[in-house]
């Protein structure tokens, strides 16, 4: 955001790469209905690391032209028509980096921002980087923090 004057246009979700975020894809769907303002949805991810291998060769998989950027916009594209069916009035867009990076920097022009809650299991990390909490307090729009449990019609 750029100042007080910023217009806030759009709804921002962010999709997990790991659970495809259907509870918060589809509440953000409705309320970005609701405000008459375009939804992106928005994915981080990081391209593989290499493993320490002999001679300085990249190891199997990584070599070759595997287009990372292809395979996230797919992934992404995938859980945006599964929570919602059809993707026409969602913009996609996916972000080399950290999650938390990618969301408050697609968000500095959104009117609200939606993030799923954490996974279970990621609650009882000593090093798990929570995203939700991380961003409502960072975040220069309101966010909300969607839990997968509650249901939300297509």
């Amino acid at each position: 955001m750029t100042g007080p004057s910023a217009v806030r246009v759009v709804v921002v979700v962010g999709v997990s790469p790991t659970t495809g975020s259907p509870a918060a894809l589809r509440w953000g769907a409705d309320e970005a209905r609701l405000r008459g303002a375009p939804l992106h949805a928005v994915m981080a991810w990081r391209p593989p690391r290499a493993g320490p291998t002999p001679g300085g060769r990249p190891p199997p998989g990584l070599s070759g032209n595997v287009d990372f950027v292809a395979e996230a916009q797919l992934t992404l594209s995938g859980y945006v028509a599964d929570a919602l069916g059809v993707t026409s009035d969602v913009e996609c867009r996916v972000v080399q980096g950290n999650a938390v990076t990618a969301l408050l920097s697609e968000a500095q022009t959104a009117q609200l921002l939606v993030v799923g809650e954490p996974r279970a299991g990621r609650l009882n990390s000593v090093r798990a980087s929570l995203v939700a909490p991380q961003v409502v307090l960072r975040a220069g729009c309101p966010v909300v923090v969607m839990p997968s449990s509650v249901p939300v019609t297509p």
